[in-house]
């Protein structure tokens, strides 16, 4: 597969990064060195033509220039012409300008040979220049402040006189002057070239130099990049080609561990391990997600069960095919937690149903039960056959009971209490039971046990309503036939004491009439006790029978305050009624709640003392109608506001008064004002007195069809 390769892409990148690196670590410092002396060389010529030569010829050329200058002011005035300056006084600047050339001659910019060359001819110069100022000086002391009538010098004319020979001294030393700066002018020119010709070999040869380690760097980086992507790049791309196809869900593709350098081989390999990891990690997320579908599934059939027995036999069908086992047992203990209550089993098709277990087998069910729960909460044995679980003597007791040939036994119990044992078997073969799979048992066990108690627990509720629903229908039975036996004696007893009071049986004396008044006040208390209990238990038995009108609110308050009048005047309370609106009018059942409201009113006298008001009053809120019923009696203490609704109640100051009551008053008429989607609300202070407000809905107006 890889015989094609190069050798070198078999090797490790960083054993090629190495060998790249040792490569430029030659070859870079290779060229650096050569371009190092050459440019050292060009610098050394370029410093000798900016520092020294450049200085020597620059002021070389000051020197003929003054010189010259100098030369010829002097013929001026050697003529006896005016000349513009003083030819000896240019001799000090001459002079300085002979230093310049002096010193950048000997800079040490130049070599010992080139100083040596400039040495004599720049003290040769300097002689000349001397010379020429000492004759010049010398002839001009014999010159005639006048204008000469002498022959110019140099003339042929001139006769030979020591003004002349001072002349021809001063012309010769000029001359002289002028070759020996001609010559050293000619050596710094020759000296001059020679260096910008080194410097311009020096740059060439530092540009090859540069150029060919370049080249050389550029193609081993080219190489060794061709030489990366054969063993680095190629493979990389078709591990990431692997990668996308992974991300497709081709999850078993693999790479390719013989390709590329060593770390992408080895690269590929740990990504085929990482991938094989993972298939198994999805296969076991995969069983995970099973084994919670499965408990999920328990769950929603024990839930649905209507019965202990039923809701354990799906756990356990369940959860035997869901593990695909060959046969589940559970037993269920009794109160005492250790008599087997129940058994129920679930096995494969090919299997039959298991006997009872041994007398032996079952007294430990209990004991079992605790050790599993207090210890380490479930018991495996992927093989019962082995040597160290068959010398376990209720191993062996149990195999031989079920034969059963791998057992995952778990306990079923909540709280403190044991309810049970969950068996799980293998039958014809061992299995190593995984962590998800007792996990799953586990919440099986837990749901079976939730179950037992719940299911439990809802059939004593069942009973429990069934009796108090029994013993509440006995009670309304019971209060109906006594108070219908009641109300026969009681009607009799009535008529006869009216017979009596009319004198139907002879004369009735004072004491007699006093006695008769008595019997009929509380003859008539019965009555209404009996009424009072007749319409609750009638309400309870088959609701609020109601037979809904509309009724003006005006008229009903009308109706109380005429029945109660005579009350009220008798215990000296003066009862009062304000104007209702003729349009406020409610839609229910008008005996009902004259009723409700009489039983209000009648509270509202019995409560008030003498001298005291009740005031009857209605108006609309919103969509609802508030009649209120307003006393200044004694009121209600606020302890017992809550409990006024309640049967054969009385409030502790109307009981301490002595007033007379059964307690069913209002009672009676909560119902009634509920039976009609109203609300009773009481509003008291103790001592200063009651209001009671029934809201009823305002009757919606019947819908008119236009006329066409």
């Amino acid at each position: 597969m890889t015989g094609g390769l190069p050798v070198v892409s078999r090797r490790s990148v960083g054993s090629q990064i190495r060998l790249l690196i040792g490569i430029l670590v030659v070859l870079v410092p290779i060229g650096a060195i050569i371009s190092v002396a050459t440019i050292h060389s060009q610098g050394a010529s370029v410093r000798a033509l900016t520092l020294a030569l450049g200085p020597a010829r620059e002021a070389n050329s000051a020197v003929l220039l003054d010189m010259t200058r100098a030369e010829g002011a002097w013929r001026q005035r050697v003529v006896g012409a005016p000349a513009p300056i003083d030819p000896l006084s240019l001799r000090s600047r001459v002079e300085k300008e002979l230093r310049v050339v002096e010193a950048a001659t000997q800079s040490q910019e130049l070599s010992p040979d080139d100083r040596a060359v400039f040495a004599p001819l720049v003290a040769a110069q300097r002689t000349a220049v001397e010379t020429w100022f000492t004759a010049a000086a010398a002839s001009l002391e014999n010159v005639p402040t006048g204008p000469s009538t002498q022959a110019p010098p140099g003339s042929a004319d001139a006769p030979t006189t020591p003004e002349t020979q001072q002349r021809t001294r001063v012309e010769t030393a000029y001359a002289t002057f002028l070759r020996a700066n001609g010559t050293l002018e000619e050596a710094i020119r020759s000296q001059r070239d020679a260096a910008r010709v080194e410097s311009r070999e020096a740059t060439g040869i530092t540009s090859g130099v540069i150029i060919a380690v370049a080249a050389v760097v550029v193609l081993v980086l080219v190489a060794a990049g061709f030489g990366m992507d054969r063993a680095v790049g190629r493979p990389l791309a078709r591990l990431r080609e692997v990668v996308r196809r992974q991300a497709e869900e081709d999850v078993i593709a693999m790479a390719n561990q013989e390709e590329g350098a060593l770390e992408v081989r080895m690269l590929a390999r740990d990504f085929n391990d990482l991938t094989r990891a993972n298939a198994r990690l999805v296969d076991q997320q995969a069983a995970v997600l099973e084994m919670q579908e499965l408990v999920l599934d328990v769950g929603r059939g024990a839930r649905s069960a209507l019965d202990v027995h039923e809701a354990l036999q799906r756990v356990t069908t369940k959860l035997g095919a869901g593990l695909g086992a060959d046969r589940v047992l559970l037993y269920t203990l009794g109160d005492d937690g250790q008599t087997i209550e129940d058994r129920l089993q679930w096995h494969t098709d090919d299997l039959p149903d298991l006997p009872p277990l041994p007398r032996s087998l079952a007294q430990q069910v209990g004991a079992v039960n605790d050790e599993l729960r207090r210890d380490v909460g479930f018991f495996d044995l992927g093989d019962l056959l082995a040597h160290q679980a068959y010398d376990d003597e209720r191993a062996r007791a149990f195999h031989r009971a079920t034969g059963a040939r791998s057992l995952l036994m778990l306990p079923v119990g909540t709280g403190g209490r044991g309810l049970g044992i969950l068996s799980v078997m293998m039958v014809g073969a061992p299995r190593r039971w995984h962590r998800h799979e007792i996990q799953a048992a586990q919440q099986c066990a837990a749901i079976a046990a939730q179950s037992i108690v719940a299911l439990r627990l809802s059939q004593m509720q069942e009973e429990q309503v069934r009796r108090l629903t029994e013993l509440d229908r006995q009670k309304t039975d019971f209060m109906a036939t006594v108070s219908h036996e009641l109300r026969t004696p009681l009607t009799s007893i009535s008529g006869y004491l009216e017979l009596l009071v009319d004198g139907d049986f002879g004369d009735v004396s004072d004491g007699q009439h006093v006695a008769l008044d008595i019997i009929g006040r509380n003859a008539t208390r019965l009555r209404g006790l009996i009424e009072d209990l007749l319409v609750l238990n009638k309400i309870e038995i088959s609701g609020l029978q109601a037979v809904s009108e509309e009724v003006a609110v005006r008229d009903l308050l009308r109706t109380v305050t005429e029945t109660m009048e005579p009350v009220a005047a008798a215990g000296g309370v003066r009862l009062l009624c304000t104007d209702v609106p003729d349009d406020l009018v409610v839609r229910v059942d008008r005996g009902q709640v004259e009723r409700a409201l009489i039983n209000l009113g009648s509270n509202a006298v019995k409560f008030t003392p003498e001298g005291g008001q009740v005031l009857l009053s209605a108006e609309r809120a919103g969509d609802s109608t508030i009649i209120s019923v307003h006393d200044t009696g004694i009121g209600i203490p606020a302890g017992d506001l809550a409990r006024l609704s309640e049967r054969f109640f009385r409030a502790g100051n109307a009981t301490a008064a002595a007033i007379p009551g059964t307690g069913l008053g209002l009672a009676i008429v909560r119902a009634i004002v509920e039976g009609h989607g109203g609300e009773l609300v009481i509003a008291s202070v103790e001592g200063e007195g009651t209001t009671m407000q029934v809201v009823l809905p305002v009757a919606q107006p019947a819908n008119v069809p236009a006329r066409r």
